[in-house]
């Protein structure tokens, strides 16, 4: 499968993309806030396993769905394109949500126990994997119909309705639990996108080009073989970023490990903020990086993840020098002083948190390039070593903190080998 990457250097598509990310960062610090109006109304140890679902919620949707995203954006900008695309790429991600509902219902008794026992948490998780269909559908439409006002602008109401919703329930249930704020996610997320899907649905909202009534028309097949060789490094991706904080929770044996599992969620919290760019840098990206690599010129490759290294070094030192003497004050100031960590602690996310930004942006070299299977090897070893580290260490904290950054590493290890290897993939087929 060949993903023709979208380029465009005019100032409309650069306009495009300051939009998005300043929808993106605008989000991104209100989802703080939400985190952090949770955190302040719950008991640390119920609030690691809120972050057991926000986390898992995090899989269910991006992990699944961001590459419905993608390539519902890359078919409705492709020249000549079939009948029915924004119907077969609804009619794939739905299927898909149905096959989620089907494991969640025979993961029941293990969701209900890393939930701490709220069985109402599983019933609005997997409420939630049904609106993350349409979600995604939806700002893969907006992105392929070069309505990136209005994508910012839904990504900016999801999460002011959070904020709002948890706002409400805070102020109105004397003693919510976690799973009072579960559904506030479910809610925004299905509040904020689901007038804008009718409106997709109704041709309200119309591309700025039309489809070629000759292509025939798209089929769900057509979609997921061109969404099925991204779909293992997206979930991949997620499980590293978010398994840890649904891990923690099990892994607590005592009632102070479950506060200290509470506690690592607030600083995972903080520590990944920087995150929030790397969306809309990804997108700037990703047109350079492709006509770099297509020149041919390997001498450029080599300097370009050069570059990558020196900034992984860069990063890491700025983010153990920020976690280790502010971290403990910014977790106690923004999730209140039951959350804080010594600036070890904290110091090791940060770190973490950097390694993760490099191997996204390794990865990106790869999906640039065009090879694609290759992207999932680079998540998948990450996510390996993560899970012997987690076997292996004994104290939750550090368990955690190094599997995360262990995994992270070592994913941009194997990744920036691949990228220098001299194997291509064979079989480029391109999803008209």
């Amino acid at each position: 499968m060949e993903v023709r990457v979208l380029a465009s250097t005019s100032g409309s598509h650069t306009r495009s993309l300051g939009l998005v990310g300043i929808g993106i960062v605008a989000s991104g610090l209100l989802v703080n806030v939400y985190l952090a109006i949770v955190a302040r109304n719950l008991p640390a140890a119920e609030y690691a396993y809120f972050g057991a679902f926000w986390s898992l919620a995090q899989v269910a949707g991006f992990g699944m769905f961001l590459s419905i995203e993608q390539e519902t954006a890359r078919m409705l900008q492709t020249p000549g394109r079939p009948l029915g695309v924004l119907k077969a790429t609804l009619f794939t991600a739905a299927t898909m949500a149905v096959g989620q509902l089907a494991l969640v219902a025979m993961a029941w008794p293990l969701l209900q126990a890393t939930f701490g026992g709220h069985a109402i948490v599983v019933v609005a998780f997997g409420v939630l994997c049904l609106v993350s269909a349409g979600q995604f559908v939806v700002r893969g439409a907006l992105i392929g119909m070069d309505r990136m006002g209005r994508h910012a602008f839904i990504m900016f109401v999801d999460a002011v309705l959070r904020v709002g919703l948890a706002t409400l329930v805070a102020s109105l249930i004397a003693d919510p639990g976690s799973s009072g704020f579960a559904w506030t996610l479910t809610a925004a997320i299905a509040l904020s996108h689901a007038p804008q899907l009718v409106s997709l649905l109704r041709r309200r909202t119309r591309a700025t080009t039309e489809p070629d009534p000759a292509a025939g028309w798209q089929t769900p097949r057509a979609v997921w073989s061109a969404v099925a060789p991204l779909l293992l490094g997206s979930v991949c991706a997620q499980l590293l970023l978010n398994g840890i904080p649904v891990i923690a929770p099990v892994l607590a044996e005592t009632p102070a490990e479950a506060t200290a599992a509470g506690q690592l969620l607030a600083a995972f919290t903080l520590s990944r903020i920087p995150l929030f760019l790397v969306v809309p840098l990804q997108s700037a990206l990703l047109p350079m990086l492709t006509a770099a690599l297509h020149g041919g010129d390997r001498a450029k490759l080599v300097r370009m993840m050069r570059l990558l290294a020196l900034s992984l070094v860069v990063l890491g030192a700025a983010a153990v020098g920020v976690g280790w003497l502010a971290g403990p004050w910014l977790v106690g100031l923004i999730f209140g002083p039951e959350y804080v960590l010594g600036g070890m602690h904290v110091a090791l996310l940060a770190l973490g948190v950097a390694a993760y930004i490099v191997l996204v942006l390794v990865t990106q070299v790869l999906v640039a390039s065009v090879r694609h299977r290759l992207v999932a090897w680079s998540w998948l070893s990450g996510l390996v070593v993560a899970a012997v580290v987690l076997a292996v260490v004994p104290d939750l904290l550090l368990r955690a903190e190094l599997a995360f950054l262990l995994g992270s590493v070592t994913g941009w290890v194997v990744g920036t080998a691949l990228v220098l290897s001299e194997r291509r993939e064979r079989v480029l087929q391109s999803v008209a």
